[in-house]
């Protein structure tokens, strides 16, 4: 008779373990592996045409389109919920089997601290539909975060052994080989996604209503006419991948290159060395060829972490690393006109140089006063001139308006529209003037404006203006207001229930001084991030303890400051659906306590990470790996504060992430010290 396992209850490796659990050091099955292989390496890689419904004719900023189409997140969503329902029955089946295990982890307590933090923030939502499915186009709701976290715990207690690991290096490795190679053709115009079999892949094969087509033959059509039936908005030449977004495809690049990178270094084997160089190469190109600040960013730390851990190492792996090194520089050569304009205006935005610097270094030099030296004295006088509204204010009847720092009250009278009364901050009346202009755009009516010469407010235009309902026909008074030389108008309605700023979609709604906390000088910093990051800011006071719900950030962001998107020289009407920084649009949606737990998590790993690979051999796959992911996580980490987490690249995190603390846990108990 076979004897039974003894119980590892006892085994150190072990919180807690039944009878028959493997060994602590023993191979997982290739099937307990494959949601962790299909999670980590396949996900990212799903495009996939898909229609929902979603009623958004609540949001005055919207324009209420209920039909919404999306490629590049909802599949990866069906095959994460696969991957975790897989994962949930093997976990399952090992119990039943009395083989189930769970590994000795202080990782868990931040693991499970976050899960719990962000279902209470789900339950304290007032946008549970939002907040539980994800926002349109992301769908990184509630269920999709609880799903990263059991796949991270699954992934940490099924890599046991160096095979596993290969088991899912080596798919992602073909995988990452595959979306370069995309990457390349989207990089050369000569996008897979956009031929006629691309696009077959992404869209099914329906009947066209009242044709006899069907949307492939539509396909091949337009394909002989040189049109596709998809057209993506991204530019010429620029690289998306599957990823949805050219920030993304840095974003888990940085996570990829190290890892690589290690392996092609300590590869022995000159085929293999050849294969992981060619890889890296193409890596490279997609990199510096999506052009992503981000990206740049995380890999420095990169390279500032392998040289503070592998120190001396490096010199005794000196021509790998010295490959390496040549197949950046050329590539980054190669693709120069690409990367260079985007380098070099996130430094010019992080620095805040301003156009008077940039005069400056055509033209001269810039004096202690802050003169240029050759400007003229037109120049100056235009500089002086120029004008800048701070925010607008509806009050009652009051339109309240701040130009450079001077707020002024414009009390409107709905029925006589040129019945105007302009106030300073003081309530000193000031005094207007008004002017007939010339008929416009050859609609015989007349334009009326009032002017004012009050310094501080001289540039202030108001056009009281009758406007003609499209629909009733009914003549609706409104005032407009602008500034002298600047296109931009401001439409405000007069109504009996006060005034109202009517925005593009058509609704009228009351604008405020909306509150922001820094980039006041440079709302531009990170192609506008300051701005994005000075009102996401403000929204931290209500979500120290329980965010708004998981992906229901667009919701909450400040819409109606069309002032501060206007300073910033966007399109006022821009809808910002995510702060561009993973750990801001965490603390809005589940709450700063549970970015706290996520910094613990991330924390912990990298300190465990810092020491064991400091004193590491580097003598087998495992150890190579390890320290391969640690540098990626690290710069990955680096990169999220200016990238946001999406369904197109947090599985792959999060599955290099269970790998790494695996190797981890498989690595501490030997004696790696040299």
């Amino acid at each position: 008779m076979k004897k039974p396992k003894r119980s590892k209850q006892k085994d150190p490796n072990y919180i807690w373990a039944m009878r028959h659990a493997d060994d602590s050091n023993e191979s997982s099955g290739s099937i307990r592996i494959i949601p962790a292989m299909l999670f980590t390496a396949v996900v990212i890689m799903l495009v996939r045409y898909y229609y929902y419904e979603r009623d958004m004719s609540r949001f005055f900023w919207s324009a209420g389109k209920v039909g919404q189409e999306d490629f590049f997140s909802h599949c990866k969503v069906v095959l994460i919920l696969v991957c975790t329902g897989l994962a949930l029955l093997v976990l399952l089946f090992r119990v039943c089997t009395q083989s189930m295990a769970v590994k000795r982890s202080v990782l868990y307590f931040p693991m499970v601290a976050y899960a719990v933090l962000v279902l209470l923030s789900y339950f304290a939502s007032s946008e549970k539909l939002f907040a539980w499915h994800g926002w349109n186009e992301r769908f990184e709701g509630t269920y999709i975060l609880l799903c990263y976290m059991i796949m991270l715990f699954y992934i940490i207690n099924s890599v046991n052994s160096e095979r596993n690991v290969k088991q899912i290096i080596y798919p992602l490795a073909f995988t990452s080989g595959l979306l370069s190679l995309l990457g390349l053709s989207q990089y050369f115009d000569r996008d897979f996604l956009r031929t006629s079999l691309g696009q077959k892949l992404i869209i099914p094969n329906n009947p066209i209503e009242n044709s006899d087509l069907s949307t492939w033959d539509l396909v091949d059509q337009l394909e002989a006419e040189g049109r596709h039936i998809l057209e993506f908005a991204f530019k010429q030449g620029e690289i998306y991948q599957t990823v949805y977004n050219i920030n993304y495809v840095s974003f888990y690049l940085t996570l990829l290159i190290p890892l690589f990178g290690m392996i092609f270094i300590r590869e022995q084997n000159m085929r293999k060395k050849i294969i992981w160089g060619v890889l890296f190469s193409l890596l490279i190109m997609n990199l510096i060829g999506s052009a992503s600040s981000g990206g740049f960013l995380g890999m420095f730390f990169v390279v500032l972490a392998a040289i503070i851990v592998l120190n001396k190492r490096i010199l005794q792996w000196w021509k790998s690393v010295a490959v390496l090194l040549v197949i950046t520089v050329v590539v980054a050569g190669a693709t120069y006109e690409r990367w260079y304009p985007e380098l070099s205006g996130a430094i010019k935005s992080a620095l805040n140089i301003t156009e008077t610097a940039e005069i400056a270094d055509a033209q001269g030099t810039v004096d202690a006063q802050g003169t240029v030296a050759g400007e003229t004295p037109d120049a100056r006088e235009a500089a002086a001139e120029k004008a800048v509204i701070d925010y607008f204010i509806n009050d009652g009847d009051d339109i309240i308006v701040s130009v450079n720092g001077n707020e002024a009250t414009i009390t409107t009278n709905k029925d006589d529209i040129y019945d105007l009364v302009v106030k300073d901050a003081a309530g000193a009346e000031v005094t207007l003037k008004g002017d007939l202009l010339p008929p416009d755009d050859g609609t015989n009516q007349p334009t009326f404006v009032y002017s004012n010469d009050d310094p501080r407010f001289q540039a202030l235009l108001l056009y009281p203006n009758p406007v003609e309902h499209e629909v009733t026909k009914e003549i609706l008074p409104y005032c407009m207001v602008g500034l002298k030389n600047d296109p931009q108008l401001w439409p405000f309605a007069l109504t009996d229930e006060g005034t109202f700023y009517h925005n593009e979609t058509g609704n009228q709604i009351k604008l405020r001084n909306v509150p922001h906390i820094g980039w006041s000088d440079n709302p531009g910093f990170g192609s506008g991030r300051g701005y994005i990051w000075s009102r996401t800011l403000p929204l931290l006071r209500d979500t120290i303890l329980l965010g708004y719900g998981a992906d229901t950030y667009c919701i909450y962001f400040p819409h109606d400051d069309y002032v501060g998107k206007y300073n910033t020289g966007w399109n006022i009407n821009m809808i910002v659906d995510k702060p561009h920084n993973l750990y801001l649009g965490a603390a809005i949606g589940t709450g700063l306590i549970s970015v706290i737990a996520l910094l613990a998590l991330f924390l912990i790993y990298i300190v465990q990470s810092f020491r064991l690979y400091l004193r590491a051999r580097y003598d087998d796959f495992t150890s190579v790996v390890g320290a391969g992911i640690f540098f990626g996580v690290l710069g990955f980490l680096v990169s999220a504060f200016v990238d946001d987490s999406s369904v197109s690249v947090m599985p792959l995190f999060y599955g290099l992430l269970g790998v790494g603390i695996a190797v981890n846990l498989l690595l501490s108990p030997r004696k790696t010290r040299a």
